[in-house]
C-alpha cells in the first residue's frame, strides 16, 4: 500500500538538477496514478509514477518542462512509457466521460485500487488484487476504480465502486476532468491508500469474482472447449496475425481456423465420443458442424459473459490462442492449453489464471503449446492431458 493522504509517501527528485522535492498533489491520468511537484531550485514540473499496476516494475518520471521521459526499460517505454509523456502532454476532453459512484458503507480511511487500462486482460487482472485487500486490509474500506465491462465481477465486501465510463481504446488519454472527478471524490476521506494492483495476483479465488465454481472433474459428461478469437487466429508464423488484423483480411484465415478446430476436435472423437465438442468466445464468423456446439457470441454483457464462465466451468478442458480470452477459460476449466504464437512466449503464463497450488499438478493443468504444432499431434497430446489426469494426480498428490 502507499499512502496519498494526508501524507503523500513518496520519493522524488528533480530530473533537470536532482533536488530533492517534496510531492505536492496526486495527479490521476487514469492507469497512471502520479505524484506531482514544481522543483523549488529551477522550477521544473515532475510528474512521477507511484509503483503500483505495471509501474511497480517499470514505473515513469516525466519532465513536463523540457519533455523528458525517465524509465529503465527499454520495452516499456515503448508501450508504456511513451503514451504516457504523450497524454500528459496533450490532455483530452472527452465529453462522454462519467464517473458512477456507488456507496455502500460510510468509511473515513480507504484504500483505492485502481483498475483502469487500456487492454481487457490488464484490467481484469487488476481487479484479482482485491480479494487480498479485502481479507487482509479489513481496517480500511476498499474502494474500486473500475471501467464498466468490471462492474459485473466486483466481490461483496467493497465500500464503494467508482465507475469511470472511458471506452479502453481511449484509456491511454489523458482527461482533465477524470483527473478532477477523482480529486474531488477523494476530497471526502481523511486517510487514502493506494493498492498495488499488482499486474498478475495469485491470491483470489475466480468464484468470488464471477460468481461460478469452477469444473467438477467428478461429472461424467464434460465439455471439450476451443476458445474463439477473431482478431488473433489460430495462426503460425512471426508477422501474419499482425498483417491480418491490420489489413482487415482475417475472413480466410477465419475459415482456415475453423477447418483446424474441426479437424481437432474429429481426432479426439476417437477417443472421447461421448465429450460435447464446444467452440465459446467472441465473435461469429464461419458456422460449425451441428456436432459442434456453437456457444460464440457477438458481444460481451454481463449475461453473456457469465454464461461464457459456465461454459468454461463445463469444460474439462479448454484449448485456445495464448491471449486475455484466454483468462477466464482457465480459471474455469479443469485442463487448459494455451497455444503459443513464437512472438508470445515472452509473455507466456501471463494470460492463464492458475488456481491450481501445487506446482506438480499446475505442470499438467496448464500446458503450453508452439501455435505452429501438428494438429494429429495437438490431439495427442490434448488427449493425454485429459486421459492421465486422475492418475498424475494419484501419483502426484494423493499418495504424497
Amino acid at each position: 500500500m502507499i499512502q496519498i493522504k494526508p501524507n503523500i509517501d513518496h520519493e522524488m527528485y528533480c530530473l533537470s538538477c536532482s533536488t530533492v522535492l517534496s510531492p505536492e498533489r496526486v495527479l490521476w491520468q487514469g492507469i497512471h496514478v502520479c505524484a506531482v511537484s514544481i522543483c523549488p531550485a529551477c522550477r521544473s514540473e515532475i510528474v512521477d509514477d507511484f509503483q503500483v499496476g505495471h509501474a511497480e516494475m517499470d514505473p515513469c518520471r516525466v519532465n513536463m518542462t523540457t519533455g523528458e521521459l525517465l524509465i529503465n526499460n527499454s520495452y516499456s517505454r515503448r508501450w508504456f512509457g511513451k503514451p504516457f509523456l504523450e497524454s500528459l502532454q496533450n490532455p483530452r476532453d472527452y465529453p462522454g466521460l462519467t464517473l458512477k459512484v456507488e456507496k455502500f458503507r460510510d468509511c473515513k480511511e480507504v484504500l483505492i485500487l485502481d483498475c483502469i487500462d487500456f487492454l481487457y486482460g490488464h484490467s481484469l487482472l487488476k481487479l484479482l488484487n482485491a480479494e487480498a485487500y479485502l481479507n487482509g486490509n479489513k481496517e480500511l474500506g476498499l474502494v474500486l476504480l473500475i471501467p464498466p465491462f468490471l462492474r459485473w465481477m466486483v466481490p461483496s465486501g467493497v465500500a464503494e465502486i467508482w465507475t469511470a465510463k472511458i471506452p479502453l481504446a481511449k484509456a491511454r488519454n489523458y482527461y482533465l476532468q477524470f483527473n478532477q472527478l477523482l480529486t474531488r471524490e477523494c476530497e471526502r476521506f481523511e486517510t487514502i491508500f493506494l493498492g498495488r494492483a499488482h499486474s498478475h495476483p495469485k491470491d483470489f479465488t475466480i468464484e468470488r469474482f464471477t460468481g461460478v465454481e469452477k469444473h467438477n472433474f467428478d461429472k461424467g459428461v464434460f465439455r471439450i472447449t476451443f476458445v474463439w478469437r477473431e482478431d488473433r487466429p489460430w495462426l503460425d508464423g512471426w508477422y501474419l496475425p499482425k498483417i491480418v488484423s491490420k489489413l482487415g483480411i482475417a475472413r480466410p484465415f477465419l475459415v482456415l481456423q475453423n477447418r483446424r478446430v474441426r479437424r481437432l476436435f474429429s481426432l479426439m472423437r476417437h477417443k472421447f465420443p461421448h465429450a460435447i465438442y464446444t467452440v465459446a468466445g467472441l465473435g461469429t464468423t464461419t458456422k460449425f458442424p451441428s456436432w459442434i456446439d456453437d456457444q460464440r457470441v457477438r458481444g460481451f454483457d454481463e449475461n453473456t459473459e457469465k454464461k461464457l464462465c459456465e461454459i468454461y466451468a463445463e469444460s474439462r478442458q479448454v484449448i485456445g490462442v495464448h491471449g486475455s480470452n484466454m483468462l477466464l477459460p482457465s480459471a474455469h476449466a479443469g485442463l487448459t492449453l494455451d497455444l503459443m504464437p513464437i512472438t508470445r512466449w515472452g509473455n507466456m503464463v501471463q494470460d492463464i489464471l492458475y488456481q491450481v497450488k501445487d506446482s506438480r499438478m499446475a505442470s499438467h493443468t496448464y500446458q503450453y503449446i508452439p501455435i505452429g504444432t501438428r494438429i494429429d499431434h495437438l490431439a495427442h497430446i490434448a488427449s493425454i492431458q485429459l486421459e492421465k489426469y486422475r492418475s498424475f494426480r494419484k501419483w502426484m498428490v494423493d499418495m504424497t
